[in-house]
């Protein structure tokens, strides 16, 4: 896409702008304190043009002779200051501006424009509206930084300035360029420096903006865009603050979870420890209660008294075979069968019991197993 020029045109101060335009040492020293810069390093690249017969002579002189050549060709000094004029017929109040002998244009250049360009779209203005070029000047070294003094950060402001004798020196009256021939200029200026023709101040509605305005207004555009891009780094931070903090209490509810798991585990192994040694408490007594039972119904009760009986039954048998007939021995051997049955049979009681201890120590085993199982699970 190629680039936009254009040309603001305004009434040269000629107490400024040889200083500003020719980079004098006393310019230099005061612009430190402006708001835009001036990069004495690229100050070689800028290009200077002096029309022939304008030579070292300054742009007060210049306006000097233009005030007596006026005086000369009309007879009447020249009017500087705007008046008014009122029409008899309609009352109607118009301001004629004063005369400004000598203008000034700043035109917006590209990297590769060329003094050539320039000097020929000057020459095409004084054929078409007769304002005569005095000077032209390049300037590549002006501009701005977005940080200020950072090399980097430097965007130049490539422009040009022209400045023109807006007078007449056949009649002594200034050139009339109405808003027309002004927007044939701008044309001229594109076509002659083979660029993009900017927008008019019409359709844009827009003024054209001074030199350092313009700068002013671009730190401010720079500056409310840094501001933006601020803000919006400011807004993500502040998301991911967010998402940190809820992270943060989602991780704390973990911990405070993982707190109360271990609290409930430990909970668990106490209450699974406490029914353990319940359960061999139990056990112990049940076992000790059972073993006791046993012994105090086969060690010294019913078995030991049937032992002690057919011990002395055995006794009396043998003494009762050796002194009684057979027909009391026979009743003797009847009743000793009757009780070495009996004894069979609490045998036989003695062993279901111990079975039966055999089983409630399988049974509490099964017991304490599931414990460790809900433990685990």
């Amino acid at each position: 896409m190629a680039q936009k020029t254009s040309i603001n045109i305004k009434p040269c101060n000629i107490g400024s702008s040889e200083a500003h335009n020719r980079r004098t040492a006393e310019y230099l020293a005061r612009i430190g304190k402006e708001k835009f810069y001036v990069r004495t390093d690229l100050m070689a690249a800028n290009e200077t043009w002096v029309a022939p017969d304008f030579g070292d002579t300054s742009l007060s002189e210049r306006y000097n002779q233009i005030a007596a050549m006026v005086k000369e060709k009309t007879g009447r000094a020249m009017q500087t200051k705007d008046r008014e004029r009122v029409n008899k017929k309609t009352g109607k109040v118009t301001v004629v501006r004063g005369s400004t002998p000598l203008k000034e244009g700043v035109v917006v250049i590209k990297d590769d424009t060329t003094m050539e360009q320039l000097q020929h779209f000057c020459e095409v203005c004084k054929q078409r509206w007769g304002i005569t070029a005095l000077q032209i000047f390049i300037h590549r070294d002006e501009g701005h930084y977005s940080t200020p003094r950072e090399t980097a950060t430097w965007k130049p402001n490539l422009h040009a300035h022209i400045v023109w004798d807006w007078m007449n020196h056949d009649t002594g009256k200034s050139c009339k360029l109405d808003d027309k021939a002004m927007s044939d200029m701008q044309t001229l200026l594109a076509e002659c420096l083979d660029m993009e023709r900017g927008s008019s101040k019409e359709l844009t509605g827009k003024e054209h903006l001074e030199r350092a305005d313009f700068i002013i207004a671009k730190q401010k555009q720079e500056a409310e865009q840094v501001k933006a891009e601020k803000e919006a780094a400011e807004a993500e931070r502040d998301a991911a603050l967010r998402e940190a903090d809820i992270a943060k209490m989602e991780h704390e509810k973990i911990q405070v979870g993982n707190m109360e798991k271990q609290r409930r585990s430990m909970e668990l192994d106490s209450e699974i420890a406490d029914k353990e040694e319940h359960a061999r408490k139990v056990d112990r007594e049940n076992t000790d209660s059972i073993k006791s039972g046993i012994a105090n119904l086969f060690g010294k009760g019913k078995y030991a008294a049937i032992e002690q009986e057919n011990a002395r039954l055995k006794a009396e048998n043998e003494h009762i075979k050796e002194s009684f007939p057979d027909a009391v021995r026979k009743e003797v051997e009847k009743r000793t069968s009757s009780l070495v049955e009996a004894k069979r049979t609490v045998e036989l009681e003695r062993d279901s019991a111990m079975a039966m201890a055999d089983i409630f120590e399988s049974e509490r085993d099964t017991a304490l197993r599931q414990l460790r199982e809900r433990k685990t699970g």
